[in-house]
């Protein structure tokens, strides 16, 4: 089967990696996501033993650090060199020169611009949408879910912007674009799987 690479970029709060999971087990193949930070941290010489211990915070401040934490690369001064920009465009370009499989953001789609067997997809939902899913999801009333999506939000803009050196409102390297509060999990995958089969020789 020829190797390709779907990838998918999401708004915080839309239950996109749920949506990334059930692609990947759909077509027997890996889904890369915390992977990928792992990888490419252990090449920069980043050290990630100062993420937070979920369980050694108690205060509310302390769980959105810890989850602001979690969520990307990029979301420390450590991240914003060039070597740690070049040791995850090598990460992803070798995992793509080498398997098929779904990756989760990390500017993937960027990284592989110049690779024909791509297909990016980018998830997204009105704010109340994501307040609702991040508040349950995380277990934090609905003030401090509105506090972390923005500070998610405003972390992984200003990583892609440095990265690209465009917004990530940018569209066009954008291959298709769900709306998660008008489908649901299984809905978007069958919708990825459609276009997928469309767009790569190896699925028909």
């Amino acid at each position: 089967m020829s190797k390709f690479v779907i990838t998918i970029g999401r708004e915080f709060g839309c239950n996109a990696s749920e949506v990334g999971r059930k692609l990947a087990s759909k077509l027997n193949v890996k889904f890369y996501e915390k992977e990928l930070v792992e990888r490419a941290a252990k090449i920069a010489g980043i050290d990630e033993s100062s993420a937070y211990d979920i369980d050694r915070k108690k205060s509310e401040k302390d769980l959105i650090k810890y989850y602001i934490n979690e969520f990307d690369y990029g979301t420390t001064n450590a991240y914003y060199k060039s070597e740690a920009v070049a040791a995850q465009a090598y990460v992803i370009r070798d995992i793509a020169n080498t398997e098929t499989c779904v990756m989760f953001g990390r500017c993937s789609d960027h990284f592989l611009a110049d690779y024909e067997n791509v297909l990016n997809i980018f998830l997204y939902a009105p704010f109340s949408f994501r307040r609702q899913h991040v508040s349950s999801a995380y277990n934090l009333p609905f003030k401090n879910a509105e506090k972390l999506i923005k500070k998610v939000d405003f972390l992984r803009q200003k990583w892609y912007k440095f990265v690209t050196g465009q917004s990530r409102e940018e569209l066009t390297a954008r291959h298709m674009m769900i709306n998660m509060e008008k489908f649901s999990v299984d809905e978007a995958v069958e919708m990825i799987l459609f276009a997928a089969k469309l767009k790569f020789e190896s699925l028909k």
